[in-house]
């Protein structure tokens, strides 16, 4: 019985190749070729942001945090069911992170629970996007704009999909898109930037260019480029950019490939659920779900039991996020906004094997175990 990893690396056929014509030429390095080439992809999708292809996730949100000043004493609402990077990033900056609940339907912001979180150091509000699942994008645009305050979308986990015919990241002032190793298109390491508030244009190339008018340059306004403010070395190692392209452009079979699995796994694990031995995710995100497969088990007990018994069945299954507001260092720096749903959904979520590896019978076969671990068989 073969093993089912948890993840897997991606695969590129091209990259040999790709590298191969990068190290025949010093010029393409210099002139970033699939740096360009992806942005040229990206800008078929995201039609009216201004895009920033970046060394991660984490590096876009730190853009962010440098174009709101923000400072000691400014505050910024996030969900405490997120990944350290969404609070560090702000926190570096020496802003306060307010976490708040989560809701019970999309795991995302409890958005009844944010406008009691908004007071007068209130700076922006983190709209991150569970395993991809779309917050609800009308009602946070109508609090920030009521407020005067930014919104800012981690996406990091959301790359094809959307929000009401607009792709996540898209939508706020700002939104960051994760190419992670282990996201379902890869750099290996690499992110997207999304600049929405034109505003922000001009500033946040300054930055992404080492704090320097390099843009003007590149667009042949000025003779030659200067240090002009604050930044650093945020931009995407050509070499992630390489292995990125193909990824982007085989898009569309990976993330087809990833919803039926979602669909295959929710039709053969529904009637378990339907028993009340598990939750699962809403009907209503499943068939474009591409990121993540979960359950919700009834208590932390019988999550780590379930997950124990997948592996001693050669599959491995993982939990998600330690709430940040109950971390060592989250008690430290932030305040929290809500009751217990977050610290009890991260006790009992388990995340299934989701990657282009797992095949049909991968998921017959471990839909299989699972009803046999509730039925004690």
């Amino acid at each position: 019985m073969k093993p089912i990893k948890f993840n897997s690396n991606c695969k590129s056929n091209s990259y040999p190749s790709h590298f191969e014509l990068l190290n025949s030429d010093y010029e393409l390095f210099r002139g970033k070729y699939f740096t360009d080439k992806c942005l040229d992809v990206l800008k078929t999708i995201y039609l009216n942001s201004q895009l920033l292809l970046t060394h991660s996730a984490t590096g876009s949100l730190e853009i962010i945090a440098k174009l709101l000043k923000l400072q000691i004493g400014d505050e910024v609402i996030m969900p405490s069911f997120t990944f350290v990077s969404t609070a560090n990033a702000f926190v570096n900056a020496g802003a306060t992170p307010v976490f708040v609940d989560i809701d019970i339907n999309s795991l995302n912001l409890d958005i009844d629970l944010v406008e009691k979180a908004i007071t007068s150091n209130t700076k922006a509000i983190v709209a991150m996007h569970y395993v991809g699942h779309p917050c609800d994008m009308d009602r946070l645009k109508s609090i920030c704009n009521k407020y005067s305050i930014y919104l800012i979308e981690d996406a990091a986990m959301g790359f094809g999909t959307s929000y009401n015919g607009e792709p996540l990241g898209s939508i706020g002032d700002f939104g960051v898109i994760s190419f992670d190793i282990t996201k379902q298109i890869s750099a290996i390491q690499g992110g997207l930037l999304l600049v929405n508030n034109k505003s922000f244009v001009e500033k946040s190339n300054e930055i992404y260019h080492n704090g320097t008018n390099r843009m003007l340059y590149e667009n042949g306004d000025i003779p030659y480029y200067e240090w002009v403010g604050e930044g650093s070395k945020y931009q995407m190692n050509e070499l992630n950019s390489a292995f990125l392209y193909e990824q982007l452009m085989n898009a569309n079979e990976t993330l087809c490939h990833r919803r039926k699995l979602s669909v295959m796994y929710f039709d053969s694990l529904k009637d378990l659920a339907d028993k009340g031995y598990f939750n699962l995710m809403a009907q209503n995100l499943v068939s474009d779900n591409v990121h993540a497969f979960y359950l919700i088990a009834n208590s932390k007990a019988e999550r780590i039991s379930l997950q124990n018994y997948l592996k001693d069945n050669l599959v491995e299954a993982f939990f998600h996020y330690v709430p940040l507001h109950t971390s060592s260092f989250g008690i430290k720096v932030g305040r929290y906004i809500g009751a217990d749903l977050t610290v009890n959904i991260s006790d009992s979520l388990l995340r299934l094997p989701f990657h282009a590896g797992v095949t049909d019978n991968d998921v017959k076969r471990i839909s299989t175990l699972i009803g046999d671990f509730y039925n004690g068989e």
